[in-house]
């Protein structure tokens, strides 16, 4: 028989179990607190001010498990999309397979003087001819005219339009290159164009440097066969820690402040090979052996020219890095911004470290650590169809297809819902698509950090 619980006892009990739950309380509040503080550090933008040292295996155990939980985040997304899209392949290919119909597409000016050969395969884009010859302004089957954005004038724009022909505004350059170098204000350009194309994941007409997808695709087209061996004889080639190579030393705050950062790193004891012609002195980077010295590094500073500019990720990273076989210190764009674009674990964030000195910390320890160093390069042993942006036509192919009635590459726009629903998948829009303000769309959704006035 069980003798009962007297009042003494469960005066203990009851003490005992009020000071277990506050313990718990305050170690969860504090914890709670201290990753909300960390959050804050993160995206508070750089420069920050120099500090003591954080543990840098710390820092790479942080790094995978952020990197587990994006992926796993992004993972249920990304299989819709390409649910949906393989449920409209069938219909494209039909779309595509029974064209009559060739269409024109006018670039009206060169960008920067320069003619380049564009040829769209039928097969995946329509069947349309791109060239620079203004004479077939006139021509029926001329449905695109593309502006590139520095030889834009609109005085000498075509003097009629044909309501059945689109305009559209191209540019690859950020928003600091048109406003601050240029003095652009692009209001003039209110309701005058049909479309978008630029670098940007919500232009009309996406026209990325590259993509994950399609840097995959080339590395392992390219390779043996077997992508494990041939990024384990990639990693085997390396005999240098990092390499930046840079030739605008200033033109905008940006270029001037990505200078600053890595004098600051080199400063805080990291060797960086600088080339370039904005380091006339060193040993120079021949343009077509460029990616050949890369590889030789173990990692690539992928600085952009401008910083907190939306989605503006550029050759820096996708070529010189990526294609180079090196792995990316990136800085430029938000990391938001990155990791929709780039491959899982491929890239290491600037914004990321408190200070400066916790990444020259990190940088060395993946230096001496191969394990954990080509953690960043597994990336390259995946599937092209596992990468951001798989399937996605771009560019002049994208365009093609629009002309066709091929709308389906919008799906992939972040801000589908509430712009492009209305339009079918499968046709031409009940009435025409129109930029409202090219100034608005622009510069408007830019952080400070980007462009403080537009």
């Amino acid at each position: 028989m069980e003798k009962p619980v007297t009042s003494k006892t469960l005066v203990v009990f009851i003490i005992l179990a009020t000071t277990f739950l506050y313990i718990y309380h305050n170690y969860r509040s504090t914890e709670n607190f201290t990753k909300f503080h960390k959050k804050q550090h993160a995206t508070s933008g750089w420069p920050k001010k120099l500090t003591s040292p954080n543990n840098s295996k710390n820092q790479l155990n942080d790094t995978r498990t952020s990197a587990r939980t994006e992926l796993e985040q992004g993972k249920s997304a990304k299989l819709d999309l390409m649910q949906t899209l393989v449920g409209l392949s069938q219909k494209v290919h039909e779309v595509l397979f029974n064209v009559t119909e060739q269409y024109n597409i006018i670039i009206w000016e060169p960008p920067f003087g320069a003619k380049s050969t564009n040829h769209l395969d039928q097969s995946k884009c329509g069947a349309c001819d791109v060239s620079y010859d203004k004479a077939k302004v006139k021509d029926l089957a001329t449905k695109a005219i593309v502006y590139h954005f520095n030889e834009l004038r609109l005085n000498k724009m075509p003097q009629t339009r044909r309501s059945d022909q689109y305009y559209v505004w191209w540019s690859m350059e950020g928003p600091p290159a048109l406003r601050e170098l240029r003095g652009m204000k692009l209001s003039e350009y209110d309701n005058v164009f049909n479309l978008t194309m630029t670098y940007r994941q919500d232009s009309d007409i996406y026209n990325p440097y590259s993509t994950a997808a399609d840097v995959l695709q080339n590395i392992q087209s390219s390779g043996s066969g077997d992508p494990n061996k041939d990024l384990d004889q990639l990693i085997s080639k390396k005999n240098a820690m990092v390499i930046w190579i840079v030739s605008n030393c200033g033109a905008t705050k940006g270029a001037q402040t990505r200078m600053k950062l890595v004098q600051d790193l080199i400063n805080a004891g990291l060797p960086v090979d600088r080339r370039g012609s904005c380091f006339p002195k060193n040993k120079p980077a021949p343009r077509g052996q460029q990616l050949e010295i890369i590889s030789e590094f173990k990692f690539y500073f992928a600085f952009e020219n401008s910083y907190h500019c939306l989605d503006y990720v550029t050759e820096k990273l996708f070529v010189n890095a990526f294609k180079g076989g090196a792995v990316p210190v990136v800085f430029g764009a938000n990391k938001s911004d990155y990791q929709a674009v780039v491959p899982p674990n491929s890239c290491i964030y600037v914004d990321d470290f408190e200070n400066l000195q916790n990444l020259v910390n990190y940088l060395k320890y993946l230096d001496k650590n191969a394990t954990a160093y080509k953690e960043y390069m597994k990336w390259r042993t995946m599937k092209p169809e596992e990468m951001p942006n798989y399937g996605r036509s771009t560019s002049l192919c994208q365009l093609c297809r629009v002309l066709h009635g091929i709308n389906v590459d919008n799906l992939f726009n972040p801000f589908y819902s509430e712009r492009y629903s209305s339009i079918p998948l499968f046709g031409h829009p009940s009435t025409p698509r129109v930029v409202t303000s090219l100034r608005e769309w622009f510069y408007g959704p830019l952080s400070k950090d980007c462009l403080v006035n537009y």
